[in-house]
């Protein structure tokens, strides 16, 4: 057999470890002498820029908390008592040393006293479902490459945080970092000790609005004016609830969708419920009652996910059961609900057509919120069936078994099985004429 042509290294060599050791590796080109200048120009820019993303956390002078104490708004229980505010942009940029507004986190001061011989834990849950814990504020800010101002930030971000135990005798103060409200803020400090739990309900006023307690004041002079009706017997009480209108107007005074609920209780405790499973005062479309526009509005917050889209409208009666003011509301969702498309021009989506599903909704919201204590049913709107809906001109159509929800809100948490029922209008009843009559207690097609 014929021996082959002996293998060569790439110098030119037999094909050996030693020749191999031996070749001289190939030389890179050099950088031209006039481009050395730039690369080290461009090394100095990157040192540079590296040096800006690790700048130090610059910490804020100490808080002084005396101008925020001075115009909290205050309110007292059993033995606590409860501050709160809400600092300015401008002012909590010099606090916390980062712009918590682009986040939608708003820093709530609130300061607890406890002249009780026992500990206390606060839950800021009940004040907002969804609040930020102090290290969630401070990450939203770090900054690549600055470990240390990262950890300053951290350490400042939480000292500055409410703690969650309020020693006997002593008193706490602090943030917490809550979503962002716009008009309003509905506070519900839930205190628990052992054998012993309170709830202290305020209002605060976000920077530049009208508080709903000096709304509240403004109606009840109008609404004086008038006359109001009082009343301490729940038949007569349900005689009134079924004497108000049927429905609410548009601005030309057509009817357009039934007022469905009754709600009685103070405003400080009507708020804190409907806060409680995610509504917030909200601008709505206007509609009309008693010659004025709805006195509030609100809807579910949107966050992570999309939020049942349930729209309630509110306004103040001249009716007081027992001294209690008594709201007539009207609460109604868009047609497709989560799933609606916004219309192309911005108008107003229609209404679902099963108006009764919302009431029943918001009903169910307000039992688990634990402030209900009573519930009963009267006559509203009457029966619309779904067969023969009633149309309301660039509104839509709806039908409903005519009735109106009334619950009756208290301070103090309601278990369950606590709640009362009212002997009126039996819900139940309503469901089986309607399934009797051929008619389904769903929407229709």
């Amino acid at each position: 057999m014929r021996a082959g042509k002996p293998k060569t290294s790439r110098c030119g060599d037999r094909w050996t470890a030693a020749a191999f050791c031996a070749c001289e590796p190939p030389r890179m080109p050099r950088m031209p002498s006039v481009l050395r200048p730039v690369r080290g120009a461009v090394v100095l820019c990157l040192l540079l820029l590296l040096g800006a993303c690790a700048t130090p956390f610059h910490r804020p002078d100490p808080l002084d908390e005396a101008a925020l104490r001075h115009r909290a708004k205050t309110a007292a229980g059993e033995g606590v008592r409860v501050s709160a505010t809400i600092p300015s942009p401008e002012e909590s940029r010099a606090i916390f040393g980062v712009d918590l507004e682009e986040k939608g986190v708003q820093p709530l001061w609130l300061e607890i006293e406890n002249d009780t011989d026992r500990p206390l834990l606060f839950s800021p849950t009940g004040l907002d479902p969804w609040y930020f814990s102090p290290l969630e504020v401070s990450f939203a800010y770090h900054k690549r490459f600055s470990d240390d101002a990262n950890a300053q930030l951290d350490e400042h971000i939480r000292g500055l945080a409410h703690k969650l135990v309020v020693g006997p005798r002593s008193t706490e103060s602090g943030f917490v970092y809550t979503n962002r409200d716009e008009v309003n803020k509905f506070v519900s400090v839930d205190l628990v000790g052992r054998k012993w739990a309170q709830a202290v309900n305020l209002i605060v006023p976000t920077e530049g609005t009208t508080s709903p307690e000096e709304r509240y004041r403004q109606l009840s002079q109008v609404i004086a004016q008038s006359g109001v009706v009082e009343t301490d017997d729940e038949s007569h009480l349900r005689e009134l609830l079924e004497q108000l209108p049927c429905c609410v107007t548009s601005r030309n005074g057509t009817q357009v969708e039934p007022l469905n609920l009754v709600l009685i209780g103070q405003i400080t405790d009507v708020g804190p419920a409907f806060i409680r499973r995610g509504y917030r005062v909200t601008p709505a479309d206007n509609r009309y009652l008693f010659g004025r526009p709805q006195d509030f509005s609100a809807s579910k917050r949107d966050l992570w996910v999309a939020a049942q889209p349930h729209l309630f409208r509110a306004w103040l009666t001249p009716i007081r059961f027992r001294g209690i003011p008594v709201w007539v509301a009207q609460v109604s969702s868009p047609l497709g609900g989560r799933f609606a498309r916004p219309a192309e021009d911005g108008a107003p989506l229609p209404i679902d057509p099963n108006v009764d599903e919302a009431r029943n909704d918001l009903v169910q919201d307000i039992v688990y919120s634990q402030f209900l204590a009573r519930i009963g049913f009267v006559q509203g709107v009457g029966q619309v069936k779904a067969s023969a809906p009633r149309t309301i001109p660039g509104v839509g159509s709806y039908h409903t078994d005519g009735l109106r929800a009334v619950l009756f809100i208290e301070e103090r948490p309601f278990h369950l099985s606590e709640i009362g029922f009212l002997d009126w209008e039996r819900l139940v009843d309503h469901y089986r004429k309607q399934v009797d009559g051929g008619e389904s207690s769903k929407p229709g097609p």
